[in-house]
């Protein structure tokens, strides 16, 4: 299944050429670059005691616009920690995982600056993390299939090159996510 993705993936990548266009025929741009840095607000950052560690996201993608309603697209994320407060309870681990996903979107009011969307995307990831004060030495991996959905707004610039994503992440697994991406539209 991770070469199917991967496969998918790759050859999108390739066929880019393929979708050209004329640009005094549309009134929209088609190809986008998205850009996302975000902390995550949640029990680790918000634990007794102060601040402990700011859990991060950050990802690029790129999404071809079919329609003036429908985008596809792929995105590579990765989640990492940032350590502020080391207190005498906590347990210091290193983490890192990451995930390569397709993505489609439905946009609404797709004449107007600011929009109403919604997006679903199926993705793989792979986690590893390493215990370095107690617990068991042993590095943990785990990979694994999942999908997440995700409404949010956009608003574009007045020369619709740039656009702004504001929008909740709910994965199946149970995790919500509030996010934003800054993308670049060509």
């Amino acid at each position: 299944m991770k070469r199917i993705i991967l496969s998918t993936g790759i050859l999108f990548l390739f066929l880019i050429n393929a979708f050209s266009q004329d640009k005094e025929e549309l009134s929209f741009y088609r190809n986008q670059i998205g850009i996302q840095f975000n902390p995550l607000i949640n029990e680790w950052l918000l634990s007794t005691g102060g601040l402990r560690m700011i859990q991060t996201v950050s990802a690029i993608r790129y999404g071809y616009r079919i329609t003036k309603n429908v985008t596809a697209g792929m995105e590579f994320d990765c989640h990492f920690p940032i350590f502020i407060h080391f207190g005498d309870q906590f347990h210091l681990f290193n983490y890192f995982s990451y995930s390569i996903g397709l993505f489609t979107r439905y946009s609404v009011l797709s004449e107007k600056r600011f929009q109403i969307f919604a997006e679903v995307s199926p993705y793989f990831a792979h986690a590893y993390r390493e215990v370095w004060i107690s617990g068991d030495p042993t590095p943990y991996r785990a990979d694994k299939f999942g999908c997440y959905a995700a409404p949010g707004v956009t608003l574009y610039s007045k020369s619709r090159r740039v656009s702004f994503d504001l929008y909740c992440e709910f994965d199946f697994t149970g995790h919500t996510m509030l996010s934003y991406k800054v993308n670049y539209n060509f």
